[in-house]
């Protein structure tokens, strides 16, 4: 357990520090660009991140598998890492050619005067594609130290570039996307290196049917990790698509600040989820891991939206300057639905690992009444907002309910 608790410290210092360069990179833009392209910015990474959501279950997924395959060495290990880039590969050409294709569309979808922004766009989501199979084999070793150097680069490079191409050259839009391609090449180059001793390992052979187990584990951390990706994403996207530019910028504030409240104590995940699989492996059930980063994370997540709650105005102008300082109350209510969004996922990663999914229910039922409410109710962006607060409610409460039913009986089989 004290393994258990060093390991977070660890991870909440490095990952945070991805987050806290992310913010930074956030100020450089919010206050280079004027409002309506901070708003188109933060649409189009949103939407990078919405697309990306079907590859965001491999660090998970990779991860578990290396963590079972360990047991017998390096070797394995090799095998399933280069297959894994092997295939993200085909899969990165197949989606930029698609994406190609869809330019015109997302073009007027978002109201932009330029493809330009949507090319990069692109660029930098191919790319980010290959990064997460060498992220979840460096967590499933246990390399956190690796782990917090190879994400945190990502926002790193992207600072320092920001600041070459947004404040000195004005670059604009293009300059602050472009950052990202940038950001993202240098990591997939550190996350190499800190795998290099597996590279030089013979690679052997995994159990004939590891794949296919995968696939039919990959099938719930998909529809999982791309539910909690559309909660703390497509809500930028929809208000740039129904309010106004200005107002859209607004809402992009106030949603990047907000999600301190998930991405602060949501780096604890990375220590729960392969301990919690060590576990499961074993045969054994400690809910003690879950309990205390639950309790880690409603203090973290809480805490900041509380003081979301009491000083908004404050935060934003000291941080983004007077511009923004009308994204107030948006920022009140867009933390609390993140912070409780945060304490729900803990509860989605623990289950995950061990292998039980019926807390698809109320995650998938909560998306699909945000998608139908902001559908019907969207004449601002703060009545979204409202709508993804009251949708995470919805989903936070009928996790707890079920996750309290499923512990007063015997656990069953999946």
């Amino acid at each position: 357990m004290k393994k258990f608790l060093r390991n977070n410290l660890l991870i909440l210092v490095l990952l945070n520090s991805n987050n806290i360069f992310n913010y930074l990179f956030q100020l450089i833009a919010g206050r280079s660009l004027t409002a309506a392209d901070y708003g188109t910015f933060n649409a189009l990474n949103s939407m990078a991140v919405v697309l990306s959501a079907p590859v965001a279950v491999l660090p998970l997924v990779f991860s578990r598998y290396t963590v079972k395959l360990e047991v017998n060495g390096l070797a394995q290990v090799k095998t399933l890492l280069i297959r894994g880039i092997r295939a993200m590969v085909f899969v990165s050409i197949a989606i930029l050619l698609m994406g190609l294709a869809a330019i015109p569309w997302v073009q007027q979808y978002l109201h932009l005067e330029s493809a330009i922004p949507v090319l990069i766009m692109l660029v930098q989501l191919t790319l980010s594609l290959l990064f997460p199979v060498l992220l979840g084999v460096i967590q499933g070793l246990h390399r956190f130290v690796s782990l917090g150097l190879s994400a945190s680069s990502v926002s790193l490079v992207r600072v320092l570039s920001g600041l070459v191409l947004l404040l000195l050259m004005e670059w604009g839009v293009n300059g602050a996307l472009a950052s990202g391609v940038m950001g993202v090449l240098i990591a997939i180059g550190i996350a190499t290196i800190s795998l290099r001793d597996i590279l030089k390992v013979q690679g052997k052979d995994v159990p004939h049917d590891l794949y296919s187990e995968m696939r039919k584990y990959s099938l719930p951390v998909f529809i999982s990790t791309t539910m909690v990706m559309t909660l703390g994403n497509l809500d930028i996207v929809l208000v740039k698509h129904y309010c106004l530019p200005e107002e859209a910028g607004l809402y992009s504030i106030a949603a990047i600040l907000g999600r301190i409240a998930l991405f602060l104590p949501g780096v604890l995940i990375a220590v729960l989820f392969p301990a919690a699989a060590k576990i499961e492996a074993a045969g054994k059930e400690d809910s003690r891991i879950l309990w205390m980063s639950l309790g880690m994370t409603a203090f973290l997540g809480g805490g900041f939206a509380l003081v979301c709650a009491f000083w908004p105005e404050q935060i934003i102008v000291l941080l983004f300057g007077e511009k923004y300082q009308a994204a107030a109350e948006l920022l009140k209510t867009i933390s609390m639905a993140m912070a409780m969004l945060a304490v729900a996922n803990v509860i989605f990663t623990y289950c995950l690992a061990r292998s039980e999914f019926k807390f698809l229910w109320p995650l998938v039922s909560g998306v699909i009444m945000m998608l139908v409410l902001i559908s019907i109710y969207h004449d601002s962006a703060l009545t979204i907002a409202r709508m993804v607060l009251l949708s995470v409610g919805t989903i936070l409460t009928g996790t707890l309910g079920w996750y309290f039913l499923r512990s007063a009986r015997p656990v069953t089989s999946p």
